[in-house]
Parts: C-alpha cells; sequence; structure tokens
C-alpha cells in the first residue's frame, strides 16, 4: 500500500506551457551486473528456409542474465501495469530470474523517485528546455552514436542525456554523483553489440528513458517482447492518421500520444533543470534516439523551432549491423523467446517505417525552411561513410550549414578526440548477406537506396 501511494504521488499528471502537460513514471534503468566485452561478441549464423525464403538464424543465448536490460530501472507501478497486460505473453520458466532482478528493483526504484519527488519537482515543474533542441535521426546502425558523441563534446552550446540520465531517469538530479560511484562497476566497457565504449558520462539514448517512464509506451518494447513486435508499431510516429500495422483503434492513439509527450517533455525539463545546476544557464539539448526518426512532425508540435540532423548508410551494411545487434544484444533482454522471422521482420519492417516516415517529415522540414524569412536550415543530411573518415570537416560542415559557431575549445577537442579513438576504432567485421537476402532488402528497402544514391 505504501509503494502504492508513492507511485501514485510522483505520476500526476502535471500541466507545463506546452499545453501537452507533463507525467512521470519515475524510474531507473539499472545493470545488475557486469561482464567481459568478449563474451558477448557472437556472430549469426545463416540459412535459408524453405522454397529459398530469406531469413536468418539467431542463436538463443543468455537466457538466464539478469544484465544490461532497461527494464530494470522500470518503477513499481509502471511494472505491474506491464506484467497485468502481457502476463500470458511470458516465458516464465525461462526468464523468472530477470523477472524477479526487475521486480525487486521496481521497488528501489519507487523509492529514489519519491526522494527526488520531494526534493526537486516543484522546480522540475518550473523548468522550461531550450526552444531550439537539437535532434540526430538516423536508422539504428547508421553512425547515431558517433555523430551524437562528437557534437556533444560541444560542452558550451549543448547539453545531453548521458547513460547516466537514460538510467536513472527517475533520480539523476540528486543520485547523480552517489550513483556513479556505487554502480561503477555494473558497466561493461565496451556495448555488447561494438567496440563503442561505455560510460556513464557518455551521451545516451532518451528513448531508453521515456520508455520506461511510460510504461512501455515505445518502439523499444520489441526488445522484451518481440514475439509481439507488430503491437508497438503505432509508437513510432503516433499518427492519428496511420493505417496497417502503424494503426491503433479509435481514441487509443491520443491516449498513447498524450502520455509520450508528457514523459519525453517531463525528461526534457530535468535534462534542463540539471544544465542548470551545472552550468548556471540552460543549455541546447542534444538529443538522440534512432526512432525519432520517424516523429519529425510530433517533435516540431513540442519544439517548433528544433534543428535535426541526419545521417545514413550503406543499407545493406545497416542490415548486417542490425542483424548482429539482434544476436549479441537483444537476448539479454527477452521477456519470451522471439522466432528467427519475427526478429528478421522486426529489422526489415522498422528501416521501412522510420524511412517512409523520415521522407513525410523532410518536406516538412524543407517547406520550413522555404518559408523563413531568415533562411535559417532546420535539417541537414550526412553520410557515415564521410562521416568515420573526414569527422573533423564533416562536423565542422553541419556547425557551416545550421549557422552555428564553433569555439576554439571544440575545434581542439573535436581534433584530439578524433586522432586519439576515432580513427583508430576498430569496427566490427559481418558476415556477407546471401543472395536471397540481399534480393529482400533490395526490393524492401528500395526507395532508400534510390533517394540516397547507393547500390543494390
Amino acid at each position: 500500500m505504501v509503494l502504492f501511494l508513492l507511485d501514485l504521488l510522483i505520476n500526476t499528471p502535471m500541466r507545463v506551457e506546452t499545453g501537452f502537460g507533463s507525467s512521470c513514471w519515475i524510474s531507473l534503468v539499472m545493470i545488475a551486473s557486469k561482464s567481459s566485452a568478449s563474451d558477448v561478441f557472437h556472430e549469426f549464423d545463416r540459412y535459408s528456409g524453405e522454397n529459398d525464403a530469406p531469413t536468418y538464424k539467431f542463436t538463443p543465448k543468455f537466457l538466464k542474465s539478469v544484465k544490461n536490460n532497461p527494464l530494470s530501472g522500470i518503477c513499481f507501478l509502471a511494472w505491474v501495469e506491464i506484467l497485468t497486460s502481457r502476463w500470458r505473453q511470458i516465458d516464465y520458466h525461462t526468464y523468472w530470474p530477470r523477472l524477479v532482478v526487475i521486480s525487486l528493483l521496481s521497488v528501489f526504484n519507487s523509492l529514489l523517485g519519491f526522494i527526488e519527488y520531494l526534493l526537486y519537482e516543484s522546480s522540475i515543474r518550473k523548468a522550461t528546455p531550450h526552444p531550439r533542441p537539437v535532434f540526430i535521426l538516423g536508422h539504428p546502425r547508421t553512425g547515431t552514436t558517433l555523430l551524437h558523441s562528437l557534437v556533444a563534446m560541444d560542452e558550451d552550446q549543448f547539453d545531453v542525456c548521458t547513460t547516466f540520465c537514460a538510467g536513472f531517469p527517475s533520480c539523476f538530479l540528486w543520485f547523480e554523483r552517489i550513483g556513479k560511484v556505487l554502480f561503477q562497476g555494473v558497466l561493461d566497457d565496451t556495448r555488447p553489440m561494438d567496440n563503442v565504449v561505455l560510460d556513464f558520462d557518455l551521451p545516451q539514448e532518451d528513448e531508453l528513458a521515456t520508455n520506461v517512464l511510460t510504461a512501455g509506451t515505445s518502439p523499444y518494447m520489441p526488445l522484451f517482447f518481440m514475439s509481439q513486435e507488430t503491437d508497438f508499431r503505432p509508437y513510432y510516429a503516433f499518427d492519428d492518421n496511420a493505417t496497417g500495422d502503424e494503426a491503433l483503434p479509435e481514441a487509443q492513439m491520443p491516449k498513447a500520444r498524450k502520455r509520450w509527450v508528457e514523459s519525453f517533455y517531463y525528461l526534457c525539463q530535468k535534462l534542463t533543470l540539471r544544465s542548470i545546476k551545472r552550468h548556471g544557464e540552460k543549455r541546447r539539448l542534444l538529443l538522440k534516439s534512432p526512432v525519432h526518426t520517424a516523429r519529425i512532425p510530433l517533435l516540431l508540435r513540442i519544439f517548433p523551432n528544433a534543428q535535426f540532423i541526419y545521417i545514413h548508410r550503406n543499407p545493406y551494411e545497416v542490415f548486417r549491423s542490425a542483424a548482429h545487434m539482434a544476436d549479441t544484444t537483444y537476448w539479454y533482454t527477452y521477456c519470451n523467446t522471439p522466432r528467427d522471422d519475427q526478429i528478421l521482420e522486426f529489422i526489415l519492417r522498422q528501416y521501412e517505417i522510420l524511412w517512409d516516415r523520415y521522407e513525410d517529415g523532410k518536406q516538412i522540414l524543407l517547406q520550413s525552411e522555404n518559408n523563413d524569412t531568415k533562411q535559417e536550415k532546420r535539417l541537414v543530411e550526412v553520410s557515415y561513410s564521410a562521416l568515420s573518415r573526414r569527422p573533423v570537416e564533416t562536423v565542422s560542415d553541419i556547425y557551416n550549414q545550421l549557422g552555428w559557431e564553433m569555439s576554439g575549445r571544440m575545434e581542439d577537442r573535436l581534433s584530439e578526440i578524433v586522432e586519439k579513438e576515432v580513427m583508430n576504432y576498430k569496427r566490427n567485421s559481418h558476415m556477407d548477406i546471401d543472395s536471397a537476402m540481399k534480393s529482400t532488402i533490395g526490393k524492401r528497402w528500395a526507395r532508400s537506396f534510390d533517394e540516397l544514391g547507393y547500390k543494390k
């Protein structure tokens, strides 16, 4: 009863200046244990099924693992909501360890969140984010993390959602200094799917926080319920006019959208307050989550003056890297075991949704640029190839196109980090795509090949 009252109090909706409101499902994303990064670098095997239907074989692993699970930070009531709505879909026999750990942590999360509510709720509600945030867009595995990390070095202009903030969205305002010491051993040195360094202070995807703040009203939920992946497709764009697999029954979409917007804006308010506490003033938020690629119209409703950077990569390389990530990372988080074809379809369909939605959103931004008397650039597109080969020049070009001033400090930091780390970064090697799979990718992702100038 005490936990119920605590959660009920801290999750009470709040009205804000945007007209959307703001509410928070207080949550905490916490990794339960540490392992060697080498343990998670597994390649996937390929095979062709009946009638040469293209598919991949993904190898089940980490079935009893309780680490590297973003739902470990969910709040008690939000976790109960997921359990009660999807209890028939959970494989309790296989995944009971992570279910138990998440349940126990949800109690701890609620207590930490309540402390932050008492200390900062009034200040959070008064915080108004900078009106011109920057959103980094792109399909997963296109280089969004590299781009995010490079631009985030400009601390004179930007603030980000760090790994700690994404992991502890309920309490980072008061718990960050303590938590980074207390949990300094819970992160692997690198991410499970690649060689990218992990650290609490590095930029992270804000959707990880919003996913748990909304009790799973997010397209990130297939990471836990891949067998029911189609249920979460409407949460990419939250579009009232969506049809097919992106639609929800009448009246459900506005409710889902409101919940996501309120939680997302609340997170932005908390990040803004953190920026004020650190710098004495609020900085522009530099936010990156691949699923934002489908949400340009929605993001413009929240932040009409936002700017966007879109990064793209050869679609074949995107597929290889995405399949590798699915087989090295997703097994840490599942609550039931998906079939190979379900994982494969998630990768293929996600790309289609993000590309189609981006093309629509891009036209809105281009029209806005044409109507702007100040001729302000709203969108810049870059390739992963250019960024990885000429990082300094590519970032400088982004600054020039978007009308930003690069300080001498930023120039020095950018050159130093590129020389020490980026150019020496060892990229993963992935298996070649067989002819059947390559044909499927070429057909289903044809529009992106054509528009971006990649050869099929």
